[in-house]
């Protein structure tokens, strides 16, 4: 690898005049008013070979209005046609549609009225990564091909297609994933990251101002502001005399006209949320006045007060009174469901179980459906209730039949008793629970309230977020899904999984899923259970982000990459690594996940993450 500071290298993505020339001679042969029978057949033709051709990961977008960016545009070679006749239909086809094909690549449209423009293609969905060499930051590709050498002052993990840098002036400027910079120095004063989104602040006839560019380098919204600041689910402005917030669509949703004396300091603190699809609500503090507020609409929800309001999980907030109390308030839906004083605690584990679980000032519980604000049942234990991600369970007695029933309860609203012989010892995760029968066995139910195996167990896990336990049988661990399907048979000393969540990120049936131990050696196998080589393993551990696992072997300690089995030596089982999407880290060493060293950082100088 080249370790020297070099002139800056990129890769060329513009269209120059020779590849324009290319495509206008590609074109000049056609008639277009030309209607004869020949023609004609070589239309149907061309339809039935776009019918065949699969769109699934084709992106097309048309916006007449967007500025354009500098792009690649192909000739009729890149498309790798041997029959003339198949070229001169595509040829034709080129002036009325979207060719679309070529595997791993992604189309973009910009049209204008009936005429198609431009066709973008960009190679690969792999975002470049950064190198440090000599305290100067550059890009590699995934391959280890330089795309830019070392020459920034700063430079940030490409997002989407993109990445901020700055040059030996540090002065901010934006390049694309072949090195190109399409946002030179001197387009904005100041740019940076704010989640997928850009702040920018740029010279504009009324002085520096700030606008929001989306992950495309588009305008989210115009060069108005005084100042914009990130929130992290929200945007505040200042602009004048007026402070507010935009949405992350861009959208400005709520503004507070100041006075003279007033500052120009708006702060918003968000509730924390346990699932990404929940509304979230955040308290808007402007001049010691705080009030709770809707992060997407702007809807006002709560009163203005000058007490302090904190935000805790889920959209429950608690008032610092002016005796040193707290007022409990849960917000949905726009509106305060629940104010009170009368609680130590207040929570909502899940939102979609409609249950608020409170603690009162005698040290009991009460909970409360919200949907009716009335508990669900009095004199509820803590002992006998049971949250999941989806359904509260409590445990109650029947004194007319002697006999203990299950109740489930979701949205705030019974919906299920159980009877039968088993208790609850666990709560429903991921789609089941876990029951315990007379007998001292396990067993799982679904939501439905049904057993989803026949099987006993002597011991059984909670399911993953991919729908998969780890159970043991007396003859041994095996791992079963929600479906009641036996993945792994029930025959093994010990299983480890790979994390649900990664799991759901692999898309291939062959990514190593699973590692099985008999006696003292462990196997791997792939999603579908099978066993995926010969070789055995002293020790597997998964990493709980990425699709990989360390291993090791009477030989030597790997890294290997779970759908490809491209190992990485490493010099002992203990040894530290950093995991990326699409590159490792092994000291000073950068691996892709073919396990190709692409990279060696010989400075001392390495800054691999953001």
């Amino acid at each position: 690898m080249e370790n020297k500071d070099e002139e800056i290298e990129t890769l060329d993505f513009e269209a120059d005049e020779k590849v324009s020339n290319q495509i206008d001679e590609m074109l000049d042969f056609i008639d277009l008013s030309e209607t004869t029978d020949s023609s004609k057949e070589d239309e149907k033709e061309l339809e039935k070979l776009l019918e065949s051709t699969d769109k699934s990961d084709v992106k097309v977008e048309i916006d007449a209005s967007r500025e354009k960016l500098d792009e690649y545009k192909p000739s009729i070679k890149d498309f790798n046609i041997k029959s003339a006749k198949t070229r001169k239909i595509v040829k034709k086809a080129m002036l009325y549609v979207i060719i679309v094909m070529l595997l791993g690549f992604e189309f973009f449209i910009n049209k204008t009225g009936e005429v198609l423009n431009n066709l973008k293609v960009y190679a690969s969905n792999n975002q470049p990564i950064r190198i440090v060499q000599n305290n100067k930051y550059g890009y590699i590709d995934y391959t280890g091909n330089k795309i830019v050498n070392p020459k920034y002052s700063y430079g940030e993990n490409f997002i989407k297609g993109y990445a901020i840098v700055k040059d030996s002036s540090n002065l901010p400027l934006i390049i694309d994933k072949g090195g190109k910079e399409v946002v030179p120095t001197g387009t904005y004063f100041s740019i940076y990251r704010a989640g997928n989104d850009i702040i920018a602040a740029k010279a504009t006839k009324n002085g520096l101002k700030y606008g929001i560019l989306d992950a495309d380098l588009r305008e989210k919204t115009k060069f108005t502001y005084d100042m914009i600041s990130y929130q992290k689910d929200v945007y505040t402005y200042t602009s004048g005399n007026s402070v507010g917030l935009i949405n992350l669509d861009g959208k400005q949703i709520y503004e507070y006209k100041l006075t003279d004396s007033d500052d120009k300091i708006i702060e918003v603190s968000s509730s924390s949320v346990t699932n990404y699809e929940y509304q979230r609500y955040g308290v808007v503090k402007v001049n010691s006045s705080s009030l709770i507020v809707n992060l997407t609409d702007g809807t006002v929800v709560s009163s203005a007060t000058l007490n302090e309001i904190t935000p805790e999980v889920n959209n429950v907030f608690y008032e610092t009174t002016s005796t040193g109390g707290k007022r409990y308030i849960y917000v949905q839906d726009n509106k305060v469901l629940l104010e009170s004083d009368d609680y130590d605690s207040l929570t909502i584990d899940s939102v979609e179980t409609g249950i608020l679980k409170a603690l009162t000032k005698n040290h009991t519980y009460e909970y409360i459906s919200t949907k009716t604000m009335e508990q669900i049942e009095g004199g509820l234990r803590e002992e006998n209730t049971y949250y999941g991600d989806t359904i509260f369970a409590y445990v109650t007695h029947n004194y007319r039949k002697n006999q203990d029933e299950i109740v489930l309860v979701r949205n705030g609203e019974v919906f299920k008793t159980l009877t039968g012989d088993y208790e609850l010892v666990k709560p429903f995760k991921n789609g089941a629970a876990v029951v315990m029968f007379s007998d001292g066995t396990y067993g799982y139910i679904n939501e439905d309230g049904n057993l989803i195996s026949d099987e006993r167990f002597i011991e059984a896990s909670e399911f993953d977020s991919y729908g998969e336990a780890i159970a043991k049988t007396t003859n041994g661990y095996g791992v079963i899904n929600t479906d009641g399907k036996i993945i792994i048979n029930f025959e093994n000393n010990e299983i480890k999984m790979a994390n649900g969540n990664v799991k759901k990120m692999s898309a291939s049936s062959d990514n190593v899923f699973y590692a099985v131990r008999k006696d003292n050696r462990y196997a791997i196998y792939n999603s579908k259970g099978k066993r995926v080589n010969d070789t055995y393993y002293d020790d597997i551990v998964f990493n709980d982000l990425y699709p990989l696992f360390k291993a090791s072997t009477d030989a030597n300690d790997l890294i290997i990459t779970s759908n490809n089995l491209a190992e990485i030596n490493i010099t002992s089982f203990n040894a530290e690594y950093e995991a990326y999407e699409n590159y490792i880290i092994v000291k000073n060493e950068y691996y892709n996940y073919k396990g190709k060293l692409i990279y060696v950082d010989n400075t001392n100088s390495k800054d691999s993450g953001d």
